[in-house]
């Protein structure tokens, strides 16, 4: 940020404040002016002023040159300050018009040297040199003299540098306001001069000049405008991304290590309740889990574990649609429930004849179903 508002001393050599009305500066110019004439002012330095003050009158007796030259001294100090009238806008890495540039400052490191770099970039431009320079510095930064201690600070200065709300910045949104106005685009003009505002927000004078400025452009928006963000969360993501992919390669190469040498050991996780075993040289699947199945104590002279189908179904006789069906159930046939598995995503039933199956809970439904036959072994409470 500029040390004063007068970056030429415009107000100075007119000996007015910067805040001063028109009336004021015209007054002072009058003053100077023929104060410092050289027809009668024999001073050695009286053409030099007297031009100086002309100049600086040129300026600020129009409020438009006025102003720019405000806002310019904001951010620029006399030995880089641009012409006013000609201001050359600032384009994306591509050259083309972008409504969301910022100045991007990053460290590189390599052989334990340092370059540091400023580039005007949008935020997808941003994100790959951020991550190209995240690359370099993991790989190459930590070698050389003195090379641990200089990457380790120019990884946390590229963390914090990624914000892009700096000095900078701020000066690159004035200037591109300004030149937007010189070329007649008050769209651009506009936006830009609204990002300046939202970052000068501890610098009051530099604000309301902005908010002057982009009041007197003319320009209404027809709909809502968006005013671009500059994600920096998307770029500290970036400088982290490389650092990962490195730790979680290291630590899979050690795991395959330690699995080549027997110190790691995967065993298979078993295959739901489908269970087989081999009988006469022949795979089949077991009748029943039985060690798998959680008992239920139900008792056949009470209602307490019925249920009924809810529809017609087939009833396995191993929980899981492998195993070989034992009966099809008919839809409201009553069951009683005499376990089921952990996941209690199937029942152990007692069908009317004693025997017992399987059949998934989401096809049951609580509570009797069609009247149980007398002596069936679902229901011995019957008169």
């Amino acid at each position: 940020m500029s040390k004063n508002v007068d970056a030429l001393g415009y107000y100075a050599v007119l000996e007015v404040h910067p805040t001063a009305d028109g009336a004021a500066i015209k007054r002072q110019y009058y003053d100077k002016a023929k104060y410092w004439h050289p027809d009668h002012n024999e001073n050695p330095r009286a053409l030099e002023m007297f031009q100086k003050v002309s100049v600086a009158y040129d300026v600020l007796k129009d409020e438009e040159q006025r102003m720019i030259y405000d806002l310019l001294s904001c951010v620029y100090d006399e030995k880089d300050f641009p012409p006013l009238g000609s201001l050359k806008i600032y384009k994306n890495q591509s050259e083309r018009d972008d409504k969301a540039l910022r100045v991007l400052r990053q460290r590189t490191v390599k052989g334990g040297k340092v370059r540091e770099s400023k580039d005007i970039c949008n935020i997808r431009e941003a994100g790959n040199m951020v991550l190209s320079t995240s690359i370099n510095n993991w790989l190459f930064g930590w070698w050389g003299k003195s090379g641990y201690t200089v990457n380790k600070e120019a990884i946390k200065f590229n963390l914090r540098a990624v914000s892009a709300d700096n000095y900078d910045s701020l000066k690159l949104l004035v200037h591109n306001a300004i030149a937007y106005k010189q070329e007649n685009n008050k769209e651009m003009a506009w936006i830009y001069a609204k990002q300046a505002e939202m970052m000068a927000q501890n610098f009051d004078y530099l604000r309301q000049k902005l908010i002057s400025f982009a009041n007197n452009l003319g320009f209404k928006p027809e709909k809502t405008v968006k005013i671009p963000r500059w994600n920096s969360a998307e770029l500290v993501r970036r400088q982290y991304l490389f650092p990962t992919v490195l730790v979680l390669s290291l630590l899979f190469g050690v795991m395959l290590l330690f699995v080549g040498q027997g110190l790691l050991n995967f065993q298979k996780a078993e295959n739901g309740y489908y269970e087989e075993r081999v009988l006469s040289g022949r795979v089949v699947a077991s009748d029943m889990v039985e060690t798998k199945i959680i008992k239920e104590d139900s008792d056949p002279f009470s209602k307490e574990h019925l249920i009924h189908l809810t529809a017609d179904c087939t009833i396995y006789n191993g929980p899981d649609p492998r195993y070989s069906p034992l009966t099809e159930g008919k839809a409201m046939q009553t069951l009683r429930i005499t376990g089921y598995t952990p996941d209690k995503k199937w029942y152990q039933v007692i069908l009317d004849n004693g025997e017992m199956g399987f059949v998934e809970k989401i096809k049951t439904k609580k509570g009797e179903g069609s009247p149980v036959p007398f002596g069936s072994h679902v229901y011995k409470g019957q008169l």
